[in-house]
């Protein structure tokens, strides 16, 4: 199944900076972090998040296989993965994913926490249409597997927005060019800066294949848990910034029609 969502026209997304920096634009918590309910997740010293993980899939208007990177996002039935928008849907001109799969903790082609396929493909409509990169965000609900619920088996993070752009963020990834192979998960810790448009900038060097990787304020290194507050959606060229859309209102709309899938 796939699902298109709505969100603020362009004069609304305009508007959505100005509200970045304004006190009226109240931070909301949508989610709160997530420890995973399996003794076999709670046994394992965390060096890695083993709530964020790597997403292969197919894309077929081109006939490639593709990799990103996303993360396990609690959610009422606790099934819920974040990731960009290109990660599900080829933006205009473009179509839906298929065969996707999210496999958390991927490490050099380990699974240890099995392989947990797409059951609901969404994104904003103004990524599907447009391209527009303020929209670059996915959401993806899983099937169970072996039983198993995804955010029970591994944990899940929270969803946050309108938290500004001042904290500092972790941000995790699976990045496969410029002498990175894509096979190991890799961790950035930063302050980001506002961007044109409806877009916050941070200085990290990850590259393809970090898409879709989780930002996270408040990371507990203990845990591997913190706030989903955005993704990573571009790189500069050369690498030496990656990109997210401000994580505002819009969140809310998608949340709410991703919640219960």
């Amino acid at each position: 199944m796939r699902r298109a969502v709505e969100a603020d026209t362009p004069a609304d997304a305009k508007a959505s900076r100005k509200a970045a920096n304004d006190a009226a634009a109240e931070p909301a918590q949508l989610a709160k972090p997530q420890k995973a309910s399996s003794q076999k997740a709670r046994g394992v010293r965390i060096a890695t998040s083993i709530v964020q993980g790597k997403v292969f899939f197919h894309n077929p208007t081109n006939g490639g296989d593709y990799a990103c990177s996303a993360a396990a996002v609690n959610n009422p039935t606790k099934n819920m993965v974040f990731t960009a928008g290109h990660c599900v849907h080829g933006g205009a001109g473009g179509t839906w994913a298929t065969n996707w799969v999210f496999v958390p903790a991927y490490y050099n082609g380990s699974r240890p926490y099995g392989t947990w396929s797409a059951k609901t493909l969404t994104t904003f409509n103004g990524w599907i249409n447009n391209s527009d990169l303020n929209y670059d965000i996915g959401v993806v609900n899983v099937w169970d597997n072996g039983g198993g619920k995804l955010v029970n088996t591994v944990g899940g993070m929270g969803l946050g927005y309108n938290y500004g752009y001042s904290n500092t963020v972790t941000v995790w990834g699976y990045p496969a060019a410029f002498g990175y192979d894509g096979e190991l998960p890799y961790v950035c810790q930063n302050i980001p800066t506002w961007q044109d448009g409806s877009r916050v900038q941070n200085g990290c060097t990850m590259v393809e294949g970090a898409s879709g990787g989780p930002w996270l304020r408040d990371y507990n290194e203990t845990t591997g848990l913190g706030t989903e507050i955005g993704v990573t959606s571009t790189r500069t060229d050369p690498p030496a910034y990656i990109d997210s859309p401000y994580f505002d209102n819009k969140i809310q709309t998608i949340y709410d029609n991703t919640a219960n899938g």
